[in-house]
Order: C-alpha cells, then structure tokens, then sequence
C-alpha cells in the first residue's frame, strides 16, 4: 500500500468529486501496452464492480477509461484509501508543502527553502534525496522469491512430475520418489535463478527508462535522471516532456498540459501561475502539473512540490497496476509447445502400458516404467530457456545504449524488414550550425559575421534578429554569464549565430514582446509570430519552408530567392526563408538561411548493411524534397523521394503497395503523414521499425511493431511511447538491436529442436523396449539422463554469441511457428537417430551400454546444433555441455552411482559406447566437410546443419 499524504488524500478526494460529477476515470496502465489479454481481464474485472456502466481497456495507448454512477461503490473505496492513509502520513510528517494549488509563488518557494532562480544548490538536493529517496514510483510489488520459486512449478510439465513422484512414493518407492524430487527441484532451482536476475535486471532497467529532467541547480541547467529529482527543484518543462513529478508553476508560456490519465477530460487545459482555490478540483488547478501528465504545447518552469509514491497519481496508479505484466509472446508459444509434448508422453506411456501388461509383465513394476516414460518426453528446459535468452538478450543490448521495455520486443525485432528513421539524428549529427545566408541577391558566408563588421541595423541584423524572435528556446545563464540554450537543434544555431555577430537574444525577447504564436501544422511549414514594441507598434514575423513564405510574400515560382533555395538545397543544407510584416501589411522576404547538419559518420555503411540484411531504410523527414534527395544520395538510399503532400494519392492508388516498395525518402512530412507510412507499410505485410525523438513521432512509433525512441534528447512522450530506448542517435545501433533480436531467434530455433529431438529418442527407444518386451533404461536412469540433457545444454544453446554474418541474411517473420514443418521432419530424423544409437547399444551390451548412449548422444547432438558461424568465446557451452557429459560419464563409470541408478551391464563396452555415440552426431552434422577434407585435405566452406 502507498502511504497519502494528507495533500494527497485531498487530490484523491478531489478526483473522486470530478469522477461523480463526470461520470468517468481515466487511469494510465503502462502494463497494458500492447497485451490484448490483460486489456479483456481488467474489462471483465471492473466490470463486475457495482456502479461501473462502461469500461474499456485500450491495449494501444495503455489507457483504462471507466464510467461510473455517481454512487459507485469504487469511488468510496478510492475515498476510504484516501483517508486512511492520510491519518498514517500526517504522523509520519511526509508532506513539505501541503495545497501547493493554494499558495502564491512566493509562499511554496519559502516552504520549499529553495530560489526561484537559482534552485536548489547540488549540496542540498544530494540531502534531499539520500533522505527521502528517488523519485520513482513504487509501481507493482515485486513477486517474493517463494512467489518466484512457487511460479517455476505452475506449468504442466513440473505438475506431472510431480504426480509421478507422488505415485512412486505411494508405490513404495522412495528413492526413486526423492529422485524424481531432486530433479524437480534442480530445475526449479535453474528456473529460480533465472526468473530472479530477469526481475532485477528489468527493475533496474524500468528505473534507468524514467528518462531525464531539465533542472536548474546553482543556477546552471542541468539534466539529470528523474529519478534523482526532489522537492524543491527548480525544473523545465516544454511540449513533448512527460511531467516527472508533481510541479507548481512559476512561469508558464502558452502553456497547455494533457490530463486526461487524471481528470478523463480530452482536451488539453491551459496553465498559468496563479493560485486557486483550497477546494478546486484537480482539473481547475490552474497552477499545478501532475506527474504523469504530459506537456501538449508551450514551455514553462515549475517548482517539484511532492515526488515518487508521494506524487498524486501514486495511488490511483497502484489501483490500476496490480497485475503483472505480460509474458513475452516466444515464452507463452514455448509453454504451448511443452505442454503439447507432455501430452504426446503421456499418450505414449499410456500405449507403452498395454504393451508391458500384454508382456504379462507386472503392474508395480509397469507403473514404474510407463512414469520414466512419461518423465523422459517432458521438455523441462523449455520455459527456463526462453527467459535466459530474452533477459540474455536485453542485457547485451543495455551494454550498448539500448533499453528494452518489453521483454517480448527482442523478439520481434529480430524480423523487422523496414526500418523509418528521422534524417535527423539517426543518418546526420544533429549538430546543426548556420553555414550561409542569402539576402538582397548575395550570399554571406556564416563564417563571416564575426570578422566583417556589418552594420548593427543593417539586413543582415534584421535577418538574425527576426530568427532569434521567431525561435521557441529556454534561455539560461550560468553563474558566468555563459549562455546555454533548450530547444530545437536548428534554432540553436540561429540564436548562436546571432550571439556572435553581436545580438543579444535576451535583451531582444525584452524590447519585442512575442504576444502569439502559430506553430506549423499539416500542410503549413512554417511558424508565425506576433510581436510588441516597446512603442506600442506591433509586427510579425514568418519562418520556415522557402516555397511558402515566398508565396506568402507574393513571389512567383520562378523567382531568384527559389531558385537560390535550389541551390543551396543541392547542397544538402537545410534552407529556411524569413520573412516580416508591419501591422497585418504586406509580407515582405528578409532572406534565406541554409543551415548544415554533417552526415553521421558510418550513415553510409549503416544503410548498406541494413540492405544486406533484406532492411528497408526508409527516410522521413521535415526538409523539403530537395534537401532529403542530397542526403540520400550522400548516405546511398536509392529509391523514389515523394512528398508527404502525395502520400494520399499513392496510397489510395490500386498498386499502392508496389509504389511504397520503391520509395526511400518522404520529405515535407507531418505527424500524420508518418503514422500513415507506418500503417500502410504494416498493411502491406512489412514488419516496421519506426525511430522518432520528438512530440510528433509518438502516433507513429506506438503504430509501428517496432518503436524505438533515438538519443538522450527524446522527448518523455516518445520514450513512454516506444518499446526500446536508445542512448545513441545512430543507424548503426538500431542495426546492432535487430542482429540482436535475430540472434535471440536462431538460438531458440536451436536450443528447442535439440530438446525436442533429444526427448524423441528417448520416447523411441523406451517405448520400443515396453514393445518388444526389454525394459532399456531404469526409471531412474531415465531420470538421471534428463536433469543432464534436458536444461544445461538447451540454455547453452540458448546463451551463445551469435553468428557473424547474422545481418547478411533475410529476416524470419516474427509469426513464423518457433518449429516449421521442416524442422518436424528434421526432428524426427534426428531422435530417431539418437534411439537407434541407443537401441543398438542396448542389443550388443545391455542396459547399461543403452544408459550411456542416449545421454552420450544428446551432448555430441547439442555440439553439432551448434551454429557453424558462431563468434565469441566457448567458454559457457564448454562448462554447461561437457560438465553435464563429465556426470554422466561418472554415472557409468562409478560404481555406487550404477547402484544408485539400478543400471547393469558391461562397462567397458558402455565406455566405448559412449565415445562413439557423442561422436556420431558431430560426423553425421559435419559429413560433408569430413569427405572434403579426406578428398582434397583442406576445409573450403562450413557446412550448415
């Protein structure tokens, strides 16, 4: 349970009021993105609660939208938590600052003993949190480690191993009872340790995914890990940022903020700074923002009033979020498969039964061979060898800069076929830097302003100028006087530009108060602004796509200023025309800026290696089409360029999916344009990874299979909405993800055809004895052989580094079955294979020389799985495969252990058996490599299995 404070029991309480007034609650699920199955389980759940009209659960946004009678028995249990909770929290004193809402700015700075300019000192906030702890939410309780342990055993296979130890204990057999158990128990051990590093791993990794917050400490801005935020920090936030914590506002700049997780209201509410009243509901708290919210337009500055579990969508979350998250898809399909083996095992005891009672055999001694039977088909290593090679997976990608938030996504980036990256970022530096301008029918090299001493009311002042005014930044200086800007990569060169030719962008904002501003939408590239002098008179003043603001100033298609933005395009800068109007007169051209963004280097290889791999790398961008084609020439994409103006033509076109074949580049987009790409590429069959950082890129990342939030600059929407992160903006660590993700899949692919052949052949070879009337194998020699083959050797499969040429070869669709049917036919050949080897053995030296076989054979057949382009060391698989051979290798060589095992027989023959049997599967894998080599004496090529 959260501990409320008494602030807290009031916005609960709050919110309830709303919810009776509105009729509904919208809460914000982060385990239901994308798990249909949790969705209909909390439908069906809240639904049955009294009061409830209507609740859906949308597995898309994550979101839970429920409608309730005023009289709802859940807004009185919300009510009652709030009260309860309250009481305990005002002994233990845990609120700094108590209806913040309430207060001036002036009264929450002084509660908060911080600056309004400054923020707090590092010093203080360092207090802070080692006394109150990081700002994270204390989210759903980790599962204890008997709830863990517990869980290794809620699946069919442990459930019949399990009724078979009860049988044998009812039988009178003890110890093959306990060891029945202790194989029970190894497993579950292996599993234990297993599901227990994949819950630290993720919880460390969903901590490190809370993303940054820009602050301001000892006046310097900062960014930092939200979760190192505290009461009393002075942080920034601007459209696109997720709130990080409860917040009252010190200044706020056509601020609008998304609250529907709280309030269920969809529009976005305006924020000011102004105090409300003590009894306003949440939605009218006018000076306050709530973690959890998100930042729909503007910028502003606020002062954390309450964080982590004491913010105020801690409770309501707790409500919401009491389920664990999903299992991955592979780990459910997995479960499937083992269960259906289980169920074939039994099948076949059950046919091995009749047979061993029409051999008058009798029934003490039947029932112990048909439970060795059906122990020897139960796949036990399958459900633990998923989760090693997912969080395996996760792990080797956390090392270079990529976070998962899914465990399941690993796995579908391994087929990804399409990948959509922003130009910026991904395939260029982000380093934009103002390299020309053009204006009056001259060229003025950037690099000249500081050294020629241009007049400072000239044009090419009123060009600067009017770039500074018309920028959206946050302008901060240190306690040096240095400036340091927030904001857009490209309006941070111009302001930087300006700075050195001699403007001071402050003192501009000051003498021209901006009073408006138009943002750029669908179909309008560029940005408006209204401004006031100080006399009184007022201007605006237009930045953005040159073909537009020369229309908008009346200039002909023809002109000299478009065709100098060709040009400069040609040239792959990034050309932007600005333009300027007195009072609603004429627009009139101030000039053009041509801004360069370097290719980042390796963009090139990058985009070659992804067309090796069958990878589409589409780019999309806001540049206009002239700008995109240069680029992509310079990073080789070969391909249409279209504009996102045409994509509602192609796609409505009837070989619309043949056209989206050919296309490279989408210039001139909108938001809604790359939600259109992502969709129409995923109805054409692709199978899309899309990379985006900011506000806009969200609609299309949560549509892609795929979204992938690009660099430390994201935007908190973007990473929220993504399922990895990445710390790096580069193609080439979206290409590392996907090899990774193809790795995961090639190794399952192996590690489970192994097991199943190998649970195969000891199927035929028991179940051929119980036929012909020849008990092989002891039951507890059946037991023995599968604690050793069965769970080390599959995860040492599992575990392994990967192939080297993993990215030169198509990917497997993520809906192919984890067995086709050539890997059935495969399977069947193989553990037939092993079963002869056996049953041979069994006919020329006894059971003994049988025991040695089956087992002696899975390890030769687990080193022939083997990938024959494997990299990295073999270190793991040397330890887990031949430790396991070195057991059972004892087993028939030591005497006390052949007792244990009721194993007899001959043991130099089951020796020489054994070397033999774990050389056959490596001589048949590698036959004809073998003959090469006896034919010519040297080894051409590696032979695939």
């Amino acid at each position: 349970m959260f501990a409320l404070t008494e602030r807290d029991a009031e916005i609960v309480s709050a919110l309830v009021r709303h919810a009776r007034a509105a009729g509904r609650i919208r809460l914000e699920v982060n385990k239901l993105l994308g798990d249909a199955k949790l969705a209909a389980r909390i439908e069906q759940s809240v639904a049955e609660r009294a009061g409830v009209t209507r609740v859906h659960a949308n597995p898309r946004s994550g979101r839970v939208l429920i409608e309730v009678t005023p009289d709802a028995p859940l807004l009185d249990e919300l009510a009652t938590l709030a009260r309860v909770h309250a009481r305990e929290a005002k002994r233990n004193g845990s609120s700094p600052v108590a209806s913040a809402h309430a207060l001036s700015v002036e009264t929450v700075v002084a509660a908060l003993h911080t600056d309004l300019t400054a923020g707090l000192t590092e010093r203080e906030a360092k207090r802070r949190l080692e006394r109150y702890g990081p700002n994270v939410l204390e989210g759903v309780r980790p599962i204890s480690r008997l709830g863990l342990a517990a869980s290794q055993l809620a699946n069919l296979p442990s459930a019949l191993l399990l009724g078979s130890a009860v049988i044998a204990l009812l039988l009178g057999d003890v110890v093959d009872a306990g060891a029945i158990v202790t194989v029970l128990g190894l497993n579950t051990a292996i599993g234990y340790h297993v599901e227990r590093k994949s819950e630290t791993l993720l919880a460390a990794w969903q901590r490190a995914e809370a993303g940054t917050a820009d602050v301001v400490r000892g006046g310097k801005p900062l960014t930092i890990p939200a979760a190192e935020l505290v009461h009393g920090d002075l942080v920034l936030v601007r459209a696109g940022d997720i709130v990080p914590a409860d917040a009252r506002l010190v200044d706020a700049h056509r601020l609008l903020v998304d609250e529907s997780m709280l309030t269920g209201e969809s529009e976005p509410v305006r924020k000011q700074i102004r105090a409300t009243p003590r009894d306003a509901p949440l939605a009218e708290r006018a000076g306050m923002i709530y973690r959890g919210t998100s930042i729909a337009a503007g910028h502003g500055r606020a002062l954390i009033t309450a964080c982590g579990s004491a913010s105020e969508v801690a409770e309501v979350q707790r409500l919401a979020t009491s389920s664990r998250g999903p299992r991955a898809r592979l780990a459910t399909r997995l479960d499937a498969l083992a269960s259906r083996l289980a169920w074939s095992g039994t099948l076949a005891a059950g046919v091995s039964a009749i047979a061993s009672l029409a051999w008058r055999r009798g029934p003490l001694e039947v029932m112990r061979d048909t439970i060795a039977l059906g122990v020897a088909t139960i796949p036990e290593g399958l459900p633990v060898t998923s989760t090693a090679a997912l969080v395996r997976a996760m792990a080797r990608l956390r090392e270079r800069g990529v976070i998962v938030r899914r465990l399941g996504t690993t796995e579908t980036l391994g087929g990804v076929t399409v990948a959509c990256v922003d130009k910026t970022g991904t395939l260029t530096q982000n380093q934009m830097k103002l390299e020309t301008l053009w204006l009056e029918g001259h060229r003025i090299a950037a690099s000249r302003l500081a050294q020629v001493p241009y007049p400072a009311d000239g044009p090419i002042a009123a060009l600067l100028a009017a770039t500074v005014l018309n920028s959206e930044l946050d302008y901060h200086r240190d306690n040096g006087g240095k400036l340091h800007l927030s904001g857009s990569s490209t309006e941070s060169a111009l302001v930087h530009a300006a700075a050195e030719f001699g403007l001071d962008p402050q003192a501009l904002s000051a003498r021209f108060v901006r009073e408006a501003l138009h943002e750029r939408s669908n179909g309008t590239h560029y940005v408006r602004t209204e401004h006031r002098a100080r006399d009184g008179s007022r201007f605006e003043l237009a930045k953005g796509a040159p073909e537009q603001i020369a229309a908008l100033c009346g200039l002909d298609a023809d002109s000299e200023v478009l065709r100098e933005n060709a040009q400069l395009a040609e040239d792959g800068l990034r050309v932007l025309a600005v333009a300027a109007r007195a009072a609603r007169g004429a627009w009139r051209l101030l000039g053009l800026v041509g801004l360069h963004d370097p290719v980042r280097p390796g963009a090139a290889d990058a985009v070659r290696t992804a067309a090796r791999a069958q990878i589409r790398t589409v780019m999309l961008t806001g540049d206009q089409r002239v700008t995109a084609a240069a680029i992509a020439r310079e990073v080789g994409l070969t391909g249409r360029v279209i504009e996102g103006s045409e994509l509602p033509a192609l796609l409505a076109a009837p070989d619309a999916v043949q056209q989206l074949a050919e296309i490279s580049v989408v210039a001139r987009m909108a938001p809604a344009d790359k939600l259109a790409v992502v969709e129409a590429l995923r109805a054409a069959g692709e199978v899309v990874a899309m990379a985006g950082d900011g506000i806009n890129d969200a609609p299309a990342l949560q549509a892609a299979d795929v979204g992938i939030a690009v660099g430390v600059q994201a935007t908190d929407l973007a990473r929220q909405t993504a399922d990895i992160v990445l710390e790096h903006e580069d193609l080439r660590t979206i290409l590392a993800a996907i090899g990774e993700g193809r790795i995961v899949r090639d190794n399952l692919h192996r590690s489970v055809r192994f097991q199943v052949a190998g649970n195969l052949g000891e199927l035929l070879l028991l179940t051929g004895g119980a036929l012909v009337g020849r008990p092989m194998i002891s039951p507890l020699g059946v037991l023995w052989i599968n604690m050793l083959t069965d769970t080390l050797p599959g995860l040492a499969l599992a575990l392994e580094e990967g192939d080297a040429n993993i990215l030169e070869r198509p990917p497997a669709p993520p809906s192919a079955p984890i067995l086709d049917d050539n890997d059935w036919r495969k399977i069947a050949r193989d553990g037939s294979m092993l079963g002869a080897l056996a049953g041979v053995a069994a006919l020329l030296g006894g059971p003994l020389s049988a025991f040695a076989v089956i087992g002696a054979s899975q390890f030769g057949y687990a080193a022939a799985s083997r990938s024959a382009e494997r990299v990295g060391s073999q270190g793991r698989f040397t330890w887990m495969v031949g430790g396991s051979a070195a057991l059972h290798l004892a087993a028939v060589a030591v005497q006390p252990l052949r007792s244990l095992l009721r194993m007899q027989g001959p043991v130099p023959n089951a020796l020489a058996n054994f070397a033999i049997a774990a050389a056959v599967p490596l001589v048949i894998a590698h036959r004809r490599r073998l003959l090469e080599i006896v034919r010519t004496g040297t080894s051409s090529r590696k032979e695939p299995r």
